[in-house]
């Protein structure tokens, strides 16, 4: 006689009527991995990114991808692209009929850095004497790992970043130079004219020092004459970040210089600052008299700095020596504290150039042969350019004394720029000016008997951090022999 054991039967029955007749799974939940453990992948704009991830225990499972909180794709494997830079947020879940697991995936897109070649090379090419020695250095931007090749009339002469340039042979000569990068390629073409050396030019650093003007234009105080400047000549400031900008800076697309000159003198009249931007940036004002040099203090400028956040500005004065009212006679300086020092150098120049895309910083190259940057700071001054809408050229050359640059950042964390002693522009709370100050072009004094126009321009090249280059800003321009 056979036994059946019922109660075993009965626990089947039971068993398999509790799970729907669905077989149990008895495996682990999904375990998801990927190529890079922490998630966090980097690519640049344009850039395909597959992300294939292993999973184990996946049988009969579903998949769904979700970017930024919205499912993109029920595949297995996610291919990412993304034309403009960010961080995208990316989860990778894995569904199976008892359990759900998912992961997070985190996508940095950067720009990509194309490399560009900035070079100041004169409309008609470089002229250099036979047998001399021209050193061609580029600025060039997002050129590291960068492969450089030089070239004249067509054959290979180089593969750095540098290149000096003679020949021996009279004629003209045709160079080319090209950067290669991961991201993209530039390349530029000159001539260099080689000449005779009376052909070559003289620099105009060099003069001797000036004669004196006659004074024989001076125009006196009138019942209706006005203590502050009556005329801008010139605005033509360095790059900067106030430069373009329209909340803080006051700027409405001013495109030409008559447009820069008015957005100057209103600017100046409702009692606003004028930031003549980085190194060499500057303004020119004339008055409706002659301002008399009486041994005192003769002008008043003033500037915004507070306590240890000077800008110093260096000041210019010009006697109308041929008199036709226009400032096209000869500058000089006005001496201050730091005149004949040794880190003062007098006849510097710094050239800027045309950023080629927007939200880029502005580089620089001066004649030391130092290269450099006005950062970009879109953060607080997201307008397209900080280099001068009106200025038509793909570069521009600044000239004038630069004094040493004395900005720090403190132990608490703030940048901190002391003022300097005296003579300066937007030098804490210094405001008072004397025509005896004046030197010539040598650093030698020079006696004026009145001037009759006034330029002051930025006279330090440096950057504090995340507060940007160090740029002088003017608030007035006046006669204070007439208020003093």
């Amino acid at each position: 006689m056979k036994r059946v054991f019922l109660p075993l039967v009965f626990s089947f029955l039971l068993l398999a009527g509790c799970n729907g007749g669905k077989e149990l799974y008895r495996e682990p939940a999904p375990l998801i991995e990927l190529d890079v453990p922490d998630g966090r992948y980097c690519i640049k704009t344009g850039d395909t990114l597959t992300i294939a991830p292993q999973v184990r225990y996946d049988r009969d499972a579903v998949y769904a991808w979700s970017l930024n909180g919205i499912i993109v794709s029920t595949s297995k494997i996610y291919l990412f692209t993304s034309s403009e830079p960010g961080i995208f947020l990316l989860t990778f879940q894995v569904s199976r009929q008892d359990v759900t697991v998912s992961r997070d995936i985190r996508i940095e897109v950067q720009k990509r850095a194309r490399p560009y070649i900035y070079m100041a090379v004169p409309a008609n090419g470089y002229t250099i004497a036979p047998d001399s020695a021209l050193i061609l250095r580029p600025v060039i931007a997002n050129g590291q790992n960068g492969k450089y090749l030089w070239t004249v009339n067509s054959v290979e002469v180089s593969h750095d970043s540098i290149y000096t340039f003679s020949a021996a042979i009279i004629g003209t000569y045709q160079l080319h130079f090209s950067v290669t990068t991961e991201d993209g390629n530039d390349r530029t073409n000159f001539n260099i004219h080689v000449l005779e050396p009376s052909s070559a030019g003289d620099d105009p650093w060099h003069e001797e020092d000036p004669v004196p003007p006659s004074g024989k234009f001076f125009r006196p105080v009138q019942d209706n004459s006005n203590p502050d400047w009556d005329v801008i000549f010139e605005y033509t400031p360095a790059p900067g970040q106030f430069i373009n900008e329209r909340e803080t800076g006051g700027f409405s697309d001013e495109d030409t210089p008559e447009k820069a000159i008015l957005y100057a003198e209103t600017r100046l009249k409702q009692g606003f600052f004028v930031s003549l931007g980085a190194f060499g940036g500057y303004i020119v004002a004339g008055f409706d008299h002659s301002i008399a040099n009486d041994g005192g203090y003769n002008l008043k400028i003033s500037g915004n700095a507070g306590e240890n956040s000077s800008e110093p500005g260096i000041v210019w004065v010009m006697q109308d020596g041929n008199g036709n009212g226009l400032p096209d006679d000869t500058w000089y300086e006005l001496r201050g504290s730091e005149h004949g020092k040794e880190k003062t150098l007098r006849q510097y120049h710094i050239t800027y150039f045309r950023p080629r895309e927007p939200g880029s910083p502005v580089h620089w190259i001066d004649n030391l042969g130092i290269t450099g940057k006005i950062d970009y700071l879109g953060s607080f001054h997201g307008q397209d350019s900080y280099y001068p809408g009106w200025i038509a050229t793909d570069y521009y050359t600044l000239r004038g004394t630069r004094l040493e640059s004395r900005n720090y950042l403190s132990e608490t964390g703030t940048w901190i720029c002391p003022p300097y002693d005296w003579g300066y522009v937007d030098n804490n709370d210094q405001v008072l000016f004397r025509i005896s100050d004046a030197v010539t072009s040598k650093g030698n004094p020079i006696h004026l008997e009145f001037i009759d126009f006034i330029k002051i321009q930025t006279a330090v090249n440096g950057k504090s951090g995340w507060l940007g280059e160090i740029s002088t800003e003017v608030t007035r321009i006046a006669d204070y022999n007439m208020i003093k």
